[in-house]
């Protein structure tokens, strides 16, 4: 199942564990922009913190993450944002996201409440995620 997956996810995966399988699930073809790995970094300390991994864990599982999930460059669907924009309003922050999922026309995995009230892209949490694989 192909589905653009959220930076939150993937903190959540590193610091709470509990989603970590279903990340690596081989029924998931994960994508994202190329601001995922930048904002995984921006919050490497508070990751640290809460997962208790060292330096060395942390590069570790990040290089895991990046042979896992797929960095689509935004040239493929920067002609997609302004439409992401427009469906955000205030929220633009996560305009990447949710242009990728318009390009591939698939769901974003994610807690962002305000996905759920886009209509043009669809957003799954955690549960929902888990639910679709197991039909798969």
């Amino acid at each position: 199942m192909l589905i653009v997956v959220d930076v939150n996810i993937v903190i959540s995966a590193l610091t709470a564990g509990n989603i970590a399988d279903l990340i690596l699930s081989e029924k998931l073809e994960l994508i994202s922009p190329e601001l995922l790995f930048v904002e995984l970094r921006k919050h490497k300390e508070e990751i640290k913190q809460k997962s208790l991994f060292s330096e060395q864990e942390f590069e570790r599982v990040t290089s895991i993450l990046e042979a896992k999930i797929k960095i689509i460059p935004l040239e493929e669907f920067a002609h997609l944002i302004s439409q992401a924009e427009q469906l955000l309003g205030k929220h633009v922050k996560d305009s990447p996201y949710v242009a990728l999922a318009l390009k591939y026309k698939c769901p974003i995995w994610s807690y962002e409440k305000l996905f759920k009230k886009l209509g043009s892209v669809e957003c799954l949490i955690t549960q929902e995620v888990a639910e679709r694989i197991k039909q798969i």
